[in-house]
């Protein structure tokens, strides 16, 4: 009989807390028998350390830990005094992957070879092949085979040893900031490191899927502790910026809050995260055929995360890069970084960003949590980007989107490249830099669009760029143009607007051409080569434009009234709001019979319907006031009746 721990039963359906824990068979010799946790869909925590001993290594429980089924591991204090030979399950899948497909790893285990304690290194022999029924349940594995063909498979589970890298210290994306670490135990705890993915079959039948969900189990010593990852700020080159990047990425068995790790006293060098994205329906494993990009993150001024979308291009040896795709994917990073992820940490200054027990969180994956899977759908900007998904994308943004107010514009150069840019509005927010609400620019494109972010006299390239909204305001827009281009602006989405219009100011030719997304047509340009810093800007007020509303106040209101609809829909519990003109709402107020406010929301945007929740207020009449950017007010009185 195998022994399984008693308090491994209630961590089936409870949080679990230990002071200090140890795991190891019980008894002696060869009448030992096997001892283990298993965690599923639960926090196992410990305020110290683990020490786990190897259970029988021919049995089917050889780990100590099994965390499954969002299982995961926290532990406090700030040491790294984890010990044995035990070890720590845990899994992470890749979905979809083949064997041309990069993915981006941080382990949350090491090698259990190493006596003493503390953290350890990690290699391949520490990466498993679930072998249960069930895969995603049980104890039993077996240890992936490593080979040095190009090309890995599924089974039995084959990982091709020569794509294993990692980047260590601050760089860019040239070839030599890489080191090949093949099947050794090169990464150290908290060091990123690159893995190509599997195909389907087995040695006589290797064949390239574009669907493989391929699950990968880490069993080695849980990581644990402080990590200390080296940054360094952008470095200036003939032809602009480079943004120095460390390959690090998620060191621990449970979720890492990334917001915190930003907000950490003494990170302040962080500026912003990068995730590898390419394009997946390319089946290659030449340098010069795989275009590849990244995505940029920062939590912003709400902490939950703003994102833009990687550009794909070729890269060389050399770190330049030359054409291809754009990514086009609506599905973000968040602030939790699950299990097994593995990101860029870039720098604005020269210094170090500590990883801490403190920034450990117990989120599970799928919901906060995501892990950053790049994507197949990315081809081509006029196959991918359509006027229909404008659509969906800029109404996506109801009453309920918790985001920040935002523009999000797409770049386009001569219809092969895009460059996405965020322009986030927030009274938080200085025309200058703001660390967390600004995010460097990756770079990589010859011909390019930024928002140029500092002093006049030390501008950097940033993609995404929070400042707060003025209707006077003029936000530069810059351009560095290789060849003689055709530039495309496209709104691709608007979040809770602040203004009610937006324009492309060109201040040499002192036009102003308006930025919709109404339509994917955009606002079109073509400039000769060189770089624009302080010719283009976006502002929010035509001084040539008439008004589109009546010039009188009484007709102001008149129209306003005339267009907005409101219904209490009481079986669904909410009172919805129609506004298809698009007037920018600037605050909602409801207030019952005597005066009090109950329900209150600001800075609504032009969206074309808002919904508001009211299974919460007791049944009766309440009075419903709108206040537009113009100070109109708009009365409504609702009916409540919840029963």
């Amino acid at each position: 009989m195998k022994n399984l721990l008693l308090f491994s039963t209630i961590l089936l359906t409870t949080a679990g807390a230990f002071a200090q824990l140890t795991v190891k068979p019980a008894g002696l010799g060869a009448s030992a028998t096997d001892s283990y946790i298993y965690v599923k869909d639960q926090i196992l925590y410990v305020k110290g350390d683990v020490n786990l001993t190897k259970n029988n290594p021919l049995g089917d429980q050889v780990a100590s830990i099994y965390l499954r089924n969002n299982g995961q591991l926290i532990q406090g204090g700030t040491g790294s005094n984890n010990s044995g030979n035990g070890y720590l399950s845990v899994q992470q899948n890749t979905k979809p992957t083949n064997a041309f497909a990069y993915y981006y790893w941080c382990s949350p285990v090491g090698n259990t070879t190493v006596g003493g304690v503390g953290n350890t290194n990690f290699g391949l022999g520490s990466i498993y092949q679930d072998t249960n029924a069930r895969i995603g349940e049980g104890t039993k594995a077996q240890l992936s085979v490593n080979i040095s063909g190009k090309e890995g498979f599924n089974d039995p589970l084959t990982i091709s040893k020569r794509w294993m890298y990692i980047h260590p210290t601050p760089g860019t994306e040239a070839e030599g900031n890489y080191t090949r670490i093949n099947a050794s135990n090169g990464a150290k705890a908290g060091d990123g490191f690159t893995m190509k993915g599997v195909n389907t079959g087995d040695l006589g039948n290797n064949t390239a899927t574009t669907t493989l969900d391929q699950l990968y189990e880490f069993r080695g010593r849980p990581n644990n502790g402080d990590f200390l990852i080296p940054v360094s700020g952008p470095v200036p080159t003939g032809n602009g910026t480079d943004a120095m990047m460390t390959l690090t990425g998620n060191p621990y068995p449970s979720a890492l809050d990334l917001t915190q790790v930003f907000n950490e006293s003494g990170n302040t060098s962080l500026n912003s995260i990068f995730y590898y994205d390419e394009d997946r329906t390319k089946m290659t494993h030449n340098y010069s055929g795989k275009p590849f990009g990244y995505g940029v993150w920062i939590p912003g001024v709400s902490g939950n995360g703003e994102f833009t979308n990687a550009t794909f291009y070729i890269w060389n040896a050399s770190g330049g890069s030359s054409g291809g795709t754009p990514s086009t994917r609506t599905d973000f990073p968040t602030r939790y970084a699950p299990i097994g992820q593995g990101f860029m940490f870039v720098g604005n200054s020269l210094g170090t960003v500590t990883i801490k027990n403190s920034h450990r969180v117990f989120e599970k994956e799928g919901s906060g949590s995501v892990f950053f899977r790049p994507t197949f759908d990315d081809t081509n900007y006029e196959e991918t980007i359509t006027q229909d998904d404008l659509s969906s994308i800029s109404t996506s943004s109801e009453e309920l989107d918790t985001r920040t107010p935002q523009m999000r514009l797409y770049v386009v150069f001569d219809d092969a490249l895009t460059r996405d840019i965020l322009l986030v509005f927030s009274d938080q927010a200085s025309d200058g830099y703001d660390r967390g609400m600004d995010g460097l620019s990756p770079g990589g494109m010859k011909s390019d669009a930024y928002f140029p972010v500092g002093p006049d006299n030390d501008r950097l390239p940033y993609v995404i760029n929070s400042v707060n909204y003025d209707e006077s305001k003029q936000i530069p827009i810059a351009f560095k143009i290789k060849n003689t281009s055709k530039i495309r602006l496209v709104v691709a989405e608007e979040v809770k607007k602040p203004y009610q219009r937006a324009y492309l100011f060109d201040r040499q030719e002192n036009t102003y051409k308006q930025l919709t997304n109404a339509s994917i047509a955009g606002v079109n340009l073509t400039l000769p080569p060189g770089n624009y810093d302080n010719r283009f800007f976006i502002v929010f007020h035509n001084p040539d434009a008439k008004r589109d509303t009546p010039q009188s106040e009484i007709d102001a209101k008149e129209a306003i009234v005339a267009s907005v609809d409101f219904f209490q829909n009481n079986p669904a519990h909410q009172l919805e709001v129609r506004n298809p003109k698009g007037y920018t709402i600037k605050s909602a107020a409801i207030y019952d019979m005597s005066g009090k406010l109950v329900i209150q929301e600001k800075n609504l945007g032009a969206n074309n319907k808002y919904s508001f929740n009211t299974g919460n207020l007791s049944d009766g009449v309440y009075l419903v006031k709108l206040t537009t950017s113009e100070d109109i007010t708009i009365d409504y009185r609702a009916i409540v009746h919840n029963k």
